[in-house]
């Protein structure tokens, strides 16, 4: 039975069969899937919860259950898409704002610049980010639930940070580069979520510390190890 199975998954018109269907129905699925994530990431956003009701989430995307089981095993597969979509968006705006610098030290006070901005603007203004501003508070609690997946989007948004301090220093070893960018990143983290919680938005003294702080550390700290 089992090499009859093998035969027929080899077989290269069956699979380009089902590859046909697949690619016809691709956009199709994709458009669904992104609804779900957007509907998802609105109702974290204002409700609060950090896993909103399935029931909820379908009713905001216009979905069925059928469409939803298509896309998702569960969920939890959902949230972490919500939150994969975010990091992706999060680290293709720094590293665009990355990218306008011509020096190291430029690279990193804009990678701070870049990753604090959202939390400068007030969440009434149209250009605010609520979905990014819930899932900031609820991240710790995220990395409980799912600590490989949040620990993989960590290093997505921290490798830009890491190459630029492992070029500052002139470096091929980024190990200590690397401890840097996650203090850096941790001083960051804090201040956004100091700011959330008092539902305020970051000042720019706030931010001129903190890009100070990181130029500091991303130039001295384990920089002799």
């Amino acid at each position: 039975m089992a090499s009859a199975q093998q035969s027929r998954a080899n077989n290269p018109i069956a699979a380009a069969a089902i590859d046909r269907l697949f690619d016809k129905h691709r956009g199709e699925y994709f458009a669904e899937a992104q609804r779900l994530i957007q509907a998802c990431s609105s109702l974290i956003a204002e409700t609060g919860q950090v896993d909103p009701p399935v029931n909820a989430i379908l009713e905001r995307a216009g979905l069925g259950t059928r469409a939803f089981y298509r896309l998702f095993n569960s969920k939890e597969e959902l949230i972490i898409a919500v939150l994969q979509d975010g990091t992706t968006w999060k680290t293709s705006y720094i590293a665009e704002q990355m990218a306008t610098a011509s020096t190291p030290l430029e690279r990193i006070r804009a990678w701070v610049e870049a990753a604090i901005s959202p939390y400068t603007i007030s969440p009434y203004t149209q250009d605010a980010s609520p979905g990014q501003r819930a899932i900031l508070l609820h991240t710790y609690r995220w990395e409980t639930m799912f600590p490989n997946e949040l620990a993989a989007m960590r290093e997505q948004l921290l490798q830009p940070l890491v190459q630029a301090i492992a070029d500052l220093r002139e470096v091929k070893d980024s190990k200590n580069a690397h401890n840097a960018a996650e203090i850096i990143y941790d001083s960051f983290f804090g201040v956004a979520c100091r700011a959330e919680a008092h539902k305020r938005t970051v000042d720019p003294d706030e931010v001129t510390a903190l890009t100070q702080t990181a130029e500091l550390i991303a130039t001295t700290f384990g920089a002799r190890d």
